[in-house]
């Protein structure tokens, strides 16, 4: 028996607490924070399957099962189809003021441009006894009132991301870990994307960003990841709309339209509408 997640409480209910605690430790999530549509999560996760399957688009493994770990890093677009019935994850959800910390105490970088295309690692049956030992400790400290909490969450968090990222390497045949050109251009793209994206919706900006003829672009990403650089874009904006429509009510839709690079409401609102059959007041007014 499969179930919907669109049926799930949204993980944006989390969000604040998220930021209040920096690093927080959740357990049972039947789902990825996504709900049967993209979603781009603000924060860094770390997720631990324990059992069960869930089916996700546009990553290449197309499948996050039992004993499988997953790094999203922030602003990471993700899909999901739906999830077996016996489906359960622990998740460590890390602020992005406290990755931004971490990044600087543990350059954990050469692992992390893999995670844009490749965030699901299987672990043996021995790395993932480890690694929920690693996540118990790190329950353990989170809960903790010790004026040292955020240097043991540092020094804990770069240990469990160095485990996941040899477990990644060491699962790989000898030279797969290094990106091929396609992989390296995509990432590029993707970043340029987080950065630009208040400038620029038009994917010839981005080809000039990655030194490509727009065409030769086009055709490299749709052929590489079966989505248009147009679709990515597009996908990001509506993903990153949804989730501030939803966690910050103390921003009005202009606001919102202005924080995405939309000159007017009324584009926003076209755009929007077009992408998902419901203005932003709409969407954000659903559940009430």
């Amino acid at each position: 028996m499969e179930s919907n997640l669109s049926n799930r409480p949204p993980y944006n209910q989390l969000l604040s607490t998220v930021a209040e605690k920096e690093v927080v430790v959740i357990d049972g999530k039947k789902g990825l924070p996504i709900y049967g549509e993209s979603y781009i999560a603000p924060d860094m996760l770390i997720i631990l399957c324990h059992e069960g399957t869930l089916w996700i688009y546009d990553v290449p493994e197309r499948t996050f099962k039992a004993h499988d770990i997953a790094i999203l890093l922030p602003d990471q677009i993700g899909f999901a189809q739906r999830n077996s019935a016996d489906y359960r994850t622990t998740q460590i959800a890390i602020s992005r003021k406290f990755h931004d910390r971490l990044q600087h105490s543990y350059p954990y970088t050469r692992y992390a441009p893999r995670y844009r295309r490749h965030p699901v690692t299987h672990l043996t049956d021995e790395q993932y006894q480890s690694m929920c030992h690693a996540f118990e400790l790190l329950r353990t400290i989170t809960q903790s009132k010790s004026v040292d909490r955020s240097e043991m969450l540092i020094h804990l968090l770069s240990i469990i991301l160095n485990m996941v990222g040899e477990c990644h390497v060491n699962s790989q045949t000898s030279d797969t870990f290094s990106l091929s050109p396609n992989e390296q251009l995509f990432n590029r793209f993707y970043e340029a994307i987080i950065q630009h994206h208040r400038e620029s919706h038009d994917m010839a900006f981005y080809a000039r960003i990655c030194c490509l003829s727009p065409k030769h672009f086009s055709e490299i990403i749709k052929r590489d990841t079966g989505i248009s650089p147009k679709g990515w874009i597009t996908n990001f904006l509506i993903a990153r709309a949804k989730v501030l429509l939803d966690s910050r009510e103390d921003h009005t839709v202009q606001q919102i339209c202005s924080i995405l690079g939309f000159g007017e409401q009324s584009a926003f609102s076209r755009f929007f509408k077009r992408e998902t059959g419901m203005t932003p007041m709409q969407y954000r007014n659903r559940r009430r």
